[in-house]
Protein backbone atom coordinates (compact mmCIF):
# COMPACT_ATOMS: atom_id res chain seq x y z
CA UNK A 1 0.00 0.00 0.00
CA UNK A 2 0.93 3.89 -0.89
CA UNK A 3 1.21 5.26 2.47
CA UNK A 4 1.82 9.07 1.74
CA UNK A 5 -1.18 10.20 3.23
CA UNK A 6 -3.65 13.28 2.53
CA UNK A 7 -6.52 14.62 4.51
CA UNK A 8 -9.85 16.02 2.39
CA UNK A 9 -11.62 19.27 3.69
CA UNK A 10 -14.82 20.36 3.39
CA UNK A 11 -16.95 23.35 4.16
CA UNK A 12 -20.53 23.99 4.18
CA UNK A 13 -22.78 26.71 4.58
CA UNK A 14 -26.71 27.32 4.14
CA UNK A 15 -29.31 30.13 4.53
CA UNK A 16 -32.70 29.82 4.76
CA UNK A 17 -35.93 32.04 4.12
CA UNK A 18 -38.65 29.16 4.32
CA UNK A 19 -39.27 26.42 6.87
CA UNK A 20 -35.90 23.77 7.66
CA UNK A 21 -35.38 20.79 5.08
CA UNK A 22 -37.83 18.25 5.17
CA UNK A 23 -35.98 15.11 3.94
CA UNK A 24 -38.13 13.43 1.50
CA UNK A 25 -38.90 9.63 1.82
CA UNK A 26 -39.88 7.12 -0.19
CA UNK A 27 -43.50 6.21 -0.67
CA UNK A 28 -43.39 2.18 0.02
CA UNK A 29 -47.30 1.13 -0.78
CA UNK A 30 -46.52 3.21 -4.64
CA UNK A 31 -47.78 0.85 -7.06
CA UNK A 32 -45.72 -0.71 -10.05
CA UNK A 33 -47.35 1.07 -12.58
CA UNK A 34 -46.88 4.59 -10.67
CA UNK A 35 -42.76 3.77 -10.48
CA UNK A 36 -42.28 3.27 -13.84
CA UNK A 37 -44.05 6.61 -14.40
CA UNK A 38 -41.83 8.08 -11.93
CA UNK A 39 -38.97 6.65 -13.22
CA UNK A 40 -39.61 7.75 -17.22
CA UNK A 41 -40.07 11.34 -15.83
CA UNK A 42 -37.50 11.27 -13.92
CA UNK A 43 -35.28 9.81 -17.18
CA UNK A 44 -36.88 12.35 -19.41
CA UNK A 45 -35.81 15.06 -17.02
CA UNK A 46 -32.68 14.44 -16.88
CA UNK A 47 -32.26 14.22 -20.04
CA UNK A 48 -33.84 17.83 -20.75
CA UNK A 49 -31.19 18.90 -17.66
CA UNK A 50 -28.48 17.22 -19.22
CA UNK A 51 -28.89 19.11 -22.62
CA UNK A 52 -29.55 22.29 -20.38
CA UNK A 53 -25.72 21.79 -18.97
CA UNK A 54 -24.06 20.78 -22.79
CA UNK A 55 -25.24 24.70 -23.70
CA UNK A 56 -23.93 26.13 -20.94
CA UNK A 57 -21.04 27.61 -22.76
CA UNK A 58 -19.53 29.61 -19.29
CA UNK A 59 -19.22 25.70 -17.73
CA UNK A 60 -15.96 23.77 -17.71
CA UNK A 61 -16.16 20.35 -19.06
CA UNK A 62 -15.20 19.18 -15.21
CA UNK A 63 -18.04 21.57 -13.85
CA UNK A 64 -20.38 20.12 -16.41
CA UNK A 65 -19.97 16.59 -14.56
CA UNK A 66 -20.11 17.58 -11.41
CA UNK A 67 -23.34 18.54 -11.89
CA UNK A 68 -24.89 15.78 -13.66
CA UNK A 69 -22.81 13.18 -10.81
CA UNK A 70 -25.06 15.66 -8.36
CA UNK A 71 -28.07 14.86 -10.63
CA UNK A 72 -27.23 11.18 -10.87
CA UNK A 73 -27.39 11.04 -6.78
CA UNK A 74 -30.46 13.62 -6.91
CA UNK A 75 -32.77 11.38 -9.15
CA UNK A 76 -31.81 8.25 -7.79
CA UNK A 77 -30.65 8.32 -4.60
CA UNK A 78 -30.64 4.83 -3.18
CA UNK A 79 -29.55 3.63 -6.75
CA UNK A 80 -26.71 5.68 -6.88
CA UNK A 81 -25.33 4.04 -3.12
CA UNK A 82 -26.20 0.46 -4.49
CA UNK A 83 -24.00 1.17 -7.86
CA UNK A 84 -21.10 3.74 -6.32
CA UNK A 85 -21.13 3.63 -2.64
CA UNK A 86 -20.91 0.13 -1.62
CA UNK A 87 -18.28 -1.11 -3.87
CA UNK A 88 -16.18 1.95 -2.01
CA UNK A 89 -16.29 -0.42 0.90
CA UNK A 90 -13.34 -2.32 -0.08
CA UNK A 91 -11.25 0.63 -0.51
CA UNK A 92 -11.27 1.43 3.47
CA UNK A 93 -8.30 0.41 5.40
CA UNK A 94 -9.11 1.27 9.05
CA UNK A 95 -9.33 4.96 8.55
CA UNK A 96 -7.33 5.24 5.40
CA UNK A 97 -9.20 5.37 1.97
CA UNK A 98 -7.21 4.54 -1.06
CA UNK A 99 -8.74 4.53 -4.39
CA UNK A 100 -6.81 2.05 -6.44
CA UNK A 101 -3.43 3.51 -7.85
CA UNK A 102 -3.91 6.28 -5.69
CA UNK A 103 -2.34 7.51 -2.44
CA UNK A 104 -4.22 6.52 0.81
CA UNK A 105 -6.31 9.39 2.33
CA UNK A 106 -6.76 9.99 6.02
CA UNK A 107 -10.10 9.88 7.41
CA UNK A 108 -11.82 11.17 10.84
CA UNK A 109 -14.72 8.11 10.60
CA UNK A 110 -13.29 5.58 8.31
CA UNK A 111 -15.82 3.49 7.26
CA UNK A 112 -18.57 4.55 9.20
CA UNK A 113 -19.20 7.54 7.57
CA UNK A 114 -19.62 5.64 4.09
CA UNK A 115 -22.16 3.43 5.54
CA UNK A 116 -24.27 6.21 7.44
CA UNK A 117 -24.62 7.83 3.87
CA UNK A 118 -25.35 4.57 1.97
CA UNK A 119 -28.09 4.03 5.01
CA UNK A 120 -29.70 7.10 4.25
CA UNK A 121 -29.51 7.11 0.44
CA UNK A 122 -31.09 4.40 0.40
CA UNK A 123 -34.26 5.84 2.66
CA UNK A 124 -35.00 9.10 0.01
CA UNK A 125 -36.89 8.80 -3.29
CA UNK A 126 -36.48 11.11 -6.40
CA UNK A 127 -35.59 14.54 -5.97
CA UNK A 128 -35.78 16.79 -9.49
CA UNK A 129 -32.57 17.70 -11.15
CA UNK A 130 -30.63 20.61 -10.66
CA UNK A 131 -30.08 23.36 -13.51
CA UNK A 132 -27.07 24.99 -13.76
CA UNK A 133 -27.23 29.32 -13.65
CA UNK A 134 -25.04 31.29 -14.81
CA UNK A 135 -25.22 34.18 -11.71
CA UNK A 136 -24.43 30.96 -9.21
CA UNK A 137 -21.46 29.84 -11.15
CA UNK A 138 -19.99 33.27 -11.31
CA UNK A 139 -20.49 33.93 -7.67
CA UNK A 140 -18.17 30.29 -6.83
CA UNK A 141 -16.04 31.68 -9.80
CA UNK A 142 -15.35 34.51 -7.34
CA UNK A 143 -14.92 32.18 -4.62
CA UNK A 144 -12.42 29.39 -5.78
CA UNK A 145 -9.97 32.66 -7.53
CA UNK A 146 -10.04 34.12 -4.29
CA UNK A 147 -8.88 31.06 -2.22
CA UNK A 148 -6.90 30.00 -5.27
CA UNK A 149 -4.83 33.49 -4.43
CA UNK A 150 -4.80 33.64 -0.97
CA UNK A 151 -4.59 29.65 -0.12
CA UNK A 152 -7.26 29.83 2.88
CA UNK A 153 -10.06 27.67 2.94
CA UNK A 154 -13.87 28.22 4.14
CA UNK A 155 -16.57 30.73 3.03
CA UNK A 156 -15.58 34.17 4.01
CA UNK A 157 -13.49 36.13 1.13
CA UNK A 158 -10.68 38.03 2.00
CA UNK A 159 -12.81 41.03 1.04
CA UNK A 160 -14.76 39.89 4.00
CA UNK A 161 -17.50 38.46 1.71
CA UNK A 162 -19.79 35.98 2.54
CA UNK A 163 -22.13 33.61 0.19
CA UNK A 164 -24.40 35.88 0.32
CA UNK A 165 -22.48 38.52 -0.98
CA UNK A 166 -21.27 37.03 -3.57
CA UNK A 167 -24.68 35.50 -5.09
CA UNK A 168 -26.06 39.37 -4.74
CA UNK A 169 -23.41 40.34 -6.98
CA UNK A 170 -24.81 38.54 -10.01
CA UNK A 171 -28.70 38.20 -8.86
CA UNK A 172 -31.49 37.77 -6.31
CA UNK A 173 -32.31 34.67 -4.66
CA UNK A 174 -35.49 33.06 -3.02
CA UNK A 175 -36.15 30.16 -1.01
CA UNK A 176 -32.96 29.33 0.34
CA UNK A 177 -29.37 28.85 -0.71
CA UNK A 178 -26.73 27.06 0.37
CA UNK A 179 -22.63 26.54 -0.77
CA UNK A 180 -20.33 23.18 -0.47
CA UNK A 181 -16.37 23.12 -1.01
CA UNK A 182 -14.61 20.57 -1.45
CA UNK A 183 -11.03 20.62 -1.48
CA UNK A 184 -8.59 17.85 -2.64
CA UNK A 185 -10.22 15.99 -5.83
CA UNK A 186 -10.18 16.65 -9.79
CA UNK A 187 -12.58 13.74 -10.58
CA UNK A 188 -16.82 14.86 -10.25
CA UNK A 189 -17.70 11.46 -8.55
CA UNK A 190 -14.81 11.86 -6.39
CA UNK A 191 -16.06 15.22 -5.54
CA UNK A 192 -19.28 14.34 -4.87
CA UNK A 193 -19.14 11.24 -3.14
CA UNK A 194 -16.84 12.89 -0.84
CA UNK A 195 -19.51 15.72 -0.17
CA UNK A 196 -22.32 12.79 0.27
CA UNK A 197 -20.38 10.51 2.42
CA UNK A 198 -19.08 14.07 4.38
CA UNK A 199 -16.29 12.11 6.50
CA UNK A 200 -15.79 14.07 10.01
CA UNK A 201 -18.69 16.36 9.35
CA UNK A 202 -21.25 15.62 12.77
CA UNK A 203 -24.31 18.17 10.91
CA UNK A 204 -23.39 16.14 7.44
CA UNK A 205 -24.02 19.53 5.89
CA UNK A 206 -22.83 18.88 2.59
CA UNK A 207 -25.08 15.85 2.43
CA UNK A 208 -27.90 17.69 3.48
CA UNK A 209 -27.35 20.37 0.75
CA UNK A 210 -27.13 17.86 -2.51
CA UNK A 211 -30.04 16.03 -0.97
CA UNK A 212 -32.65 19.48 -0.27
CA UNK A 213 -35.40 19.24 -1.91
CA UNK A 214 -36.17 22.93 -1.89
CA UNK A 215 -32.85 23.56 -4.22
CA UNK A 216 -33.28 23.99 -7.80
CA UNK A 217 -30.86 25.55 -9.41
CA UNK A 218 -27.28 25.54 -9.03
CA UNK A 219 -23.26 27.11 -10.12
CA UNK A 220 -19.99 25.49 -9.95
CA UNK A 221 -16.48 26.62 -10.04
CA UNK A 222 -13.53 24.06 -10.13
CA UNK A 223 -10.19 25.73 -9.92
CA UNK A 224 -6.39 25.37 -8.27
CA UNK A 225 -5.62 25.54 -4.67
CA UNK A 226 -2.25 26.60 -3.44
CA UNK A 227 -2.34 23.50 -0.63
CA UNK A 228 -5.10 21.28 -1.94
CA UNK A 229 -4.29 21.23 -5.19
CA UNK A 230 -7.47 21.23 -6.78
CA UNK A 231 -11.06 22.64 -5.32
CA UNK A 232 -14.65 22.86 -5.94
CA UNK A 233 -17.18 25.38 -5.17
CA UNK A 234 -20.87 24.71 -5.47
CA UNK A 235 -23.86 27.58 -4.94
CA UNK A 236 -27.46 26.26 -4.64
CA UNK A 237 -30.49 28.33 -4.70
CA UNK A 238 -34.03 27.45 -4.63
CA UNK A 239 -34.76 30.36 -6.86
CA UNK A 240 -32.15 32.77 -8.50
CA UNK A 241 -32.85 35.61 -11.16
Amino acid sequence: MQTKFFGLLLASAVWFSCAPINSARPDLNSSNQESKKNADYKWSHLQSINDTIAHAEYLREIERQVIIEINLVRTDPSEYARKYLVPMRSYYHNKLLQYPGEFAISTVEGRRALDDCIKELQTYKSLLPLSPKNGLTLAARDHAKDLATTGKTGHTGSDGSTMVDRLNRYGRWKISIGENIAYGHEDSRKIVTSLLIDDGVLSRGHRRNLLDETFKFVGVAVGRHRIYKCMCVINFAGAYN
